[in-house]
């Protein structure tokens, strides 16, 4: 997916031995450009990397070992190191300090695989996240279909540490984009939590996103979860709930 419609990118290519399409969508469509991608996947599995991401030389044979040896999982975040030190991120979310698998449904969106199954939806990234947090749908959308997620730290990708630096604008792009995912994929009950808790944080003039929220929610159409697997989100509900009300997540 070729976002900036580069002049170099496609002698760059050339070196490889294997075919490799150019996807141009029309402008700068960020992350949902990928749906464009996913349309086009024959394979059994998608990987997905950002352009200053990479994975290591096994990292993809691992993944597919991975899945076929259990057919219900459905995604795996892989585990991130920095490509200049080499060392991991330190992300309790997104990149935990761990050396065995283990569940999860919060995989970094820069480097991340799942099983190509004909019924996820076309657009399995929201169309309006242009950046950040794109890989929640992702995740919502294969756990719909039954199949569990895995974080595992022996399959390795490279790519800055996307903690570092967030704060102001990137910051709250990051959160409206969760907001995004949330409210379109809530529970009944998590979704008036999630608006109830933005009322009362402008209530007593905390920081929140109370209009913002509320215009999303009358503009989108909503792909509502069942309660129990929008519960397997409970962390990111919990960043953008008032503290009262956390407990009934």
């Amino acid at each position: 997916m070729d976002n900036a419609h580069s002049v170099a990118l496609p002698e760059r290519l050339r070196e490889f031995k294997v075919p490799i399409q150019l996807i141009y969508p029309e402008g700068n469509v960020g992350c949902a450009g990928l749906n464009l991608a996913f349309a086009k996947v024959t394979g059994k599995f998608a990987f997905c990397f950002d352009d200053d991401s990479f994975p290591a030389p096994d990292c993809i044979e691992k993944a597919i070992r991975a899945f076929e040896a259990d057919g219900t999982l459905g995604m795996i975040g892989f585990k991130m190191h920095d490509p200049e030190t080499g060392l991991p991120w330190h992300d309790r979310w997104w990149n935990p300090d761990c050396a065995v698998v283990r569940p999860t449904v919060l995989c970094p969106g820069c480097g991340l695989a799942f099983r190509n199954d004909s019924r996820l939806p076309s657009e399995l990234c929201l169309p309006d996240i242009v950046s950040q947090a794109h890989e929640l749908s992702m995740a919502a959308e294969i756990l719909r279909l039954g199949y569990h997620i895995d974080f595992r730290p022996d399959c390795v990708a490279f790519h800055p540490d996307t903690a570092k630096g967030y704060t102001g604008e990137k910051a709250r792009n990051g959160n409206r984009n969760q907001l995004r995912f949330l409210i379109r994929y809530a529970d009944g009950f998590n979704l008036a939590l999630l608006l109830l808790s933005q009322m009362l944080l402008a209530a007593s003039r905390r920081p929140n996103e109370m209009r913002f929220a509320f215009d999303y929610f009358f503009s989108v159409r909503r792909r509502a979860l069942p309660r129990r697997i929008a519960r397997q989100f409970r962390e990111v509900f919990s960043w953008h709930t008032h503290p009262k009300l956390g407990r009934l997540l």
